[in-house]
């Protein structure tokens, strides 16, 4: 007959290991099934069963060898029954199996922990009453801090506390969620109940977290379980003052988990981020604590903290700066607390070449609202666009927040042409999925995004999100052109010659001794245009300050320029040296001698071919209306980019144009006067929320918040190639001094000057001139 092989498995009810002959349960579970029948859920393993005296038989033999008095103690948080192995075989009974490895203390298997608390409370006088229930709802006038001890604990062991069966799922949960042993279990329900037991001593519900500040260990866990369980009070609300004295809005943030939020260590204020750790301590300063002693620091001044010959581990690195010079200030550097790598280990690259692994399309994180910048770094767009540049902006994430911005941007530039309401949305769709809507945008990082696509724009989203307070502005991009570019020339010079220079811009402006009427940064842009070569090659030459120009350097910097450059020239040259007399700066006035000449260039006529049919190859009411008022009324292409629409009147058919101080009225013809009308219902349909003040405005300039006047490049593509605005104002005067040949009568006509006016009839009739033309 063949015999049996067993083999070691795991009794079902019994749980210990033992030699089994293919029975699932071992032979003392098997006398005990046949002899108690009776099948129940146990109390204390929470497990059905065959019981005796309402227990199962490994918890009944617990309890009689008292291998765990804790749970016949009714103590909270009780640690399981231990796991017993044994060996025996098929039919043999209990009495037969033996333990392996038998406990220590006298054949009882309990731990020296548990003992002192069995001995310590049997000592404990009767009727002694820790933590004494108060009053629900009463509130306290004084709230002092109190003291726990190990006797608090052994004091509430045996008390029944409100709110332990709603804490006790939790902190199951949070056991399994961070994988924490049942020993730290163990330790967090005794602290735990020890909360419970104060918040009954407070008589509030929910608890306050002032008591959080009297546990003696786990605060943050504690209070992440009574968060969860929904026994904390919640952080109270801060609310802002206005001037009125009326509550406004929040300023507080919902209360986060404290666990998983980042916070600074409170030894070396180091700034951790969220994640899985204890205490508010970092790894080094824990480490730090565990061999060193604590007391005051000698540099910080900080006390309670361990030391290293007088020093605090944040002050430890500076002892040997502070032995080389004299201690001034006690600050340190502030630190960021990382981790090195996965599993706190530093990663190492394999050798040879590195290779990366492609990026995903997920966003870099969008930070909490109201978060100030540690370090502002100016972000590279590239690799972002990289990723996006095949994904349509409607694939993109976003949330709520930058979603609902989105869709009102595209609801406010809904007038746009399709190109440029695409270029709008997506560069606002970027943004907002890149950096979240919750935030304020930098408008250097919008300029960047655009500058790297030609089909992402810049200006229109910085006004719409300027406008909502969603914006900080970069001085930088704010500065005037010109400004920007006689800094640029200013700093090519030598130093000497650049301070002279900058002194006559400065006086330009009105910033000099004398009171003058300041000049743009426009027309001082092109004095300097002018000089910068002759500026150029003197301190190429080697002069060093223009104390060292002679009448010579001024001449030969003229005659080597011929027609207007010598005439402009000759204009800067006499405005440069002349503020530098005045200012003392120099000793003569070397450009009072110098002549500058008049125009000598004559005003021409445009051929009758290219005038035929100029209404008719216009191609909308904006070319006709601005060809009208140059070709008809001869009005400058500056005037007509700057006239006003409160300054036309189709009632009266008057359109007044502003010249600095002076007015001159335009009296509309039939022609101009139905051209206007056109233009303004053209203008209503197509742009209805425009309030720019300008009569002409383009596509670009009728929404923009900052009601520009039309570019000058827009009004010269509205006339054919070679013809511009001047030349057919220049027509229409000189036909008119053609007619009339009277000066007055142009001057009245055009608002023009007297020598503007003999100009041109000098033009038209040279004979009545005492010079010739050439």
């Amino acid at each position: 007959m063949a015999s049996r092989k067993g083999r070691a498995r795991s009794c079902e009810m019994c749980l210990s290991w033992s030699v089994l002959f293919g029975s699932r349960i071992c032979a003392g579970c098997e006398h005990w099934k046949h002899k108690h029948p009776a099948r129940g859920i146990c109390p204390r393993c929470q497990h059905e069963a065959h019981l005796n005296d309402g227990l199962c038989r490994p918890c009944l033999q617990a309890i009689r060898t008292e291998d765990d008095a804790e749970w016949a103690l009714a103590i909270p948080g009780a640690r399981p029954r231990a796991l017993q192995l044994t060996i025996g075989t098929h039919r043999h009974y209990a009495a037969q199996a033996q333990k392996i490895v038998r406990g220590q203390g006298g054949g009882r298997g309990v731990s020296a922990g548990w003992r002192r608390k069995l001995r310590r409370q049997g000592e404990e006088p009767a009727g002694t009453v820790v933590l004494a229930p108060q009053v629900w709802g009463q509130l306290a006038l004084f709230t002092l801090p109190r003291t726990v001890t190990d006797a608090t604990v052994s004091g509430i062991v045996n008390r029944p506390l409100r709110g332990w069966d709603q804490a006790e799922p939790v902190l199951e949960a949070l056991t399994a969620e961070r994988s924490m042993t049942r020993s730290w279990r163990c330790l967090v329900a005794a602290t735990v109940c020890l909360a419970l037991a104060i918040r009954e001593a407070e008589g509030a519900a929910p608890a306050p977290r002032a008591l959080l500040r009297d546990l003696p260990a786990f605060g943050d866990t504690v209070c992440l379980v009574l968060l969860r369980a929904g026994l904390l009070a919640p952080e109270p609300e801060l609310r802002r003052i206005t001037s009125t004295g009326q509550r406004s809005t929040r300023a507080a943030a919902p209360a986060r988990d404290p666990w998983s939020a980042p916070r600074p260590c409170s030894d070396c204020d180091a700034w951790m981020p969220g994640g899985r750790r204890a205490g508010f301590l970092c790894e080094p300063c824990r480490f730090w604590r565990e061999r060193q002693r604590p007391g005051t620091c000698t540099r910080c001044r900080r006390e309670d903290l361990p030391l290293r010959v007088g020093r605090c581990r944040t002050c430890h690195p500076y002892r040997d700066g502070d032995r080389e010079q004299r201690l001034t200030s006690p600050a340190t550097q502030l630190e960021i607390g990382l981790n090195q790598g996965a599993d706190r280990q530093v990663m190492a690259f394999p050798g040879g070449e590195l290779t990366f692994a492609p990026a995903d399309t997920s966003p870099a994180g969008t930070v909490c609202p109201g978060q100030e910048t540690l370090f502002a770094m100016r972000r590279d767009w590239s690799p972002v666009l990289d990723r996006l540049r095949s994904r349509p902006p409607g694939e993109l994430p976003l949330t709520a927040v930058a979603a609902a911005l989105v869709a009102e941007f595209a609801e406010l530039r809904r007038d746009q042409q399709p190109s440029g309401f695409h270029k709008n949305i997506r560069t606002l769709t970027i943004l907002g999925y890149w950096l979240g809507g919750e935030n304020t945008f930098r408008e250097r990082d919008v300029h960047d995004l655009a500058r790297l696509d030609t089909h992402l724009v810049a200006k229109p989203v910085c006004q719409f999100l300027r406008a909502r307070g969603l914006l900080i502005n970069d001085p930088e991009l704010h500065k005037d052109t010109d400004l920007a570019w006689i800094e640029t020339a200013l700093h090519a010079l030598p130093q000497p010659v650049a301070d002279e220079v900058r002194a006559w811009t400065n006086a330009l402006r009105g910033q000099g001794p004398r009171h003058e009427e300041p000049r743009s940064w426009e027309g001082i842009r092109r004095y300097l245009t002018a000089l910068q070569p002759t500026l150029t090659a003197w301190t190429a030459a080697g002069m060093t300050t223009l104390r060292e120009v002679t009448s010579d350097h001024l001449q030969d910097a003229l005659d080597a320029m011929a027609g207007t450059a010598r005439r402009y020239l000759a204009i800067a040259l006499r405005s440069l040296f002349r503020v530098l007399k005045r200012q003392r700066l120099i000793f003569r006035d070397l450009g009072r001698p110098l002549a500058v000449g008049d125009l000598t260039g004559m005003p021409r006529q445009v051929p009758a071919d290219v005038l035929v049919g100029l209404f008719d190859r216009a191609t909308g009411p904006f070319a006709r209306l601005a060809i009208a008022l140059a070709a008809v009324h001869a009005v400058p292409a500056v005037e007509i980019r700057t006239a006003r629409t409160a300054d036309l009147n189709l009632a009266r058919g008057t359109l007044e144009l502003r010249r600095g101080l002076l007015r001159h009225t335009l009296y509309l013809e039939e022609l101009t006067h139905q051209l206007a009308a056109d233009w303004l219902t053209y203008r209503h349909q197509r742009w209805p929320a425009s309030v720019n003040p300008h009569l002409l405005v383009s596509q670009k300039t009728a929404l923009d918040p900052e009601h520009p006047a039309v570019h000058r490049i827009t009004m010269q593509l509205v006339l054919p190639k070679g013809l511009t605005l001047d030349r057919l104002r220049q027509d229409r005067i000189l036909d008119e001094a053609f007619t009339t040949g009277d000066p007055l009568k142009l001057m009245r006509l055009f608002g023009i000057t007297e020598r503007t006016a003999m100009r041109y009839v000098g033009t038209a009739y040279p004979e009545r001139t005492t010079k010739l033309p050439r």
